[in-house]
């Protein structure tokens, strides 16, 4: 081989040494890219599994008080600590979800801190901790949301009256009604209090629904009461300083220390109101004076007609001071 030759030789080499850098520079880039997608997918699926479980939460939190309301009342044991217990439910709930993203290679878990409370009686509020994990891509969220006590689709009936008047002859479900037969007339008179006759074949709403009419005054804006009808007939709760919260309810407490909710008992309309089923005069007509366990707790109320339908005639027992919050005429 001549000179010629060898530097035909090397040139080729030369050349070939840039477009085999350039291949694997190529082969990295690719390998590379392939290492970025693959990450890319396993984050979204670390975040679309968290994003999973804060949905399902507040979910499987309905599910759980709606079935601890039916548990207190087919058993009419009370709950010893309705948030704890509450809360332990949810929890295992939640365990038995986060399983089923195993086989996808995702650790998940959802920490629930505590259930209590909210700012709004109609809801609580849940704490929670997730932490979701696929190799080595985690990620960690604090939650703090309110769950709804009102939903069409969870419908959760109140407790209270299916405790309180266990020992009494009970109370039994109507259409969307709680029907206390004779078991309220006797609880009262086994406090002493007076005309408890009055709640005779008493009713009260079965399921909790919050009132739309705000402020509260309006109900005695309409003529003939027409919106307090309204309110009697849907069966709604409204916002009370005084009335017990739902975590209460569960445990058997008619008053708490808790912002909390009350509803009207409704004694049976009656077609003579001089009869002694309906005297002038009986225990005010919310659930929670009713069910206070405090003597003093318990007042009167004065007669307030607001609906004839022919000779029967509805009507409620109220003080001065329930009148007042809702707009009907005081008694004097």
């Amino acid at each position: 081989m001549n000179d010629k030759g060898y530097v035909l030789s090397l040139t080729s080499f030369l050349l070939i040494i840039p477009a085999f850098l350039l291949v694997i520079i190529l082969i990295n880039m690719s390998v590379s890219q392939t290492g970025n997608h693959e990450s890319i997918l396993t984050s979204d699926d670390v975040l679309g599994v968290a994003k999973d479980l804060e949905t399902q939460l507040p979910q499987t939190g309905r599910e759980v008080l709606k079935h601890k309301s039916e548990e207190v009342i087919e058993s009419g044991n009370p709950l010893s600590n309705s948030r704890n217990e509450i809360k332990d439910e949810i929890q295992n709930r939640m365990d038995i979800w986060c399983l089923r993203y195993d086989p996808d290679g995702i650790r998940a878990h959802c920490d629930v801190l505590c259930v209590d409370n909210s700012q709004d009686p109609f809801q609580i509020e849940i704490k929670s901790t997730i932490n979701v994990q696929k190799g080595e891509i985690k990620h960690m969220v604090n939650l703090s949301q309110n769950i709804s006590l009102i939903n069409e689709s969870f419908p959760i009936m109140d407790p209270l009256p299916f405790l309180k008047c266990k020992e009494y002859g009970g109370v039994t479900i109507g259409k969307n009604k709680t029907l206390y037969g004779s078991s309220l007339s006797k609880y009262l008179k086994s406090r002493g209090l007076n005309n408890s006759q009055a709640y005779e074949n008493a009713t009260s709403p079965l399921f909790i629904k919050k009132c739309p009419y705000s402020p509260y005054e309006l109900h005695g804006s309409t003529h003939n009461f027409v919106n307090l009808k309204n309110c009697i007939d849907n069966g709604f709760y409204h916002e009370s300083n005084d009335g017990a919260c739902f975590f209460c309810r569960l445990e058997g407490h008619g008053v708490c220390p808790h912002y909390g909710m009350e509803t009207f008992i409704l004694p049976a309309p009656s077609v003579n109101l001089t009869s002694n089923n309906s005297s002038e005069v009986a225990t005010s007509s919310l659930d929670h004076v009713i069910f206070d366990e405090i003597s003093f707790g318990t007042y009167s109320g004065h007669l307030l007609v607001y609906f004839q339908d022919g000779t029967d005639y509805s009507y409620l027992f109220l003080d001065n001071s329930h009148r007042k919050k809702y707009g009907l005429p005081l008694w004097e």
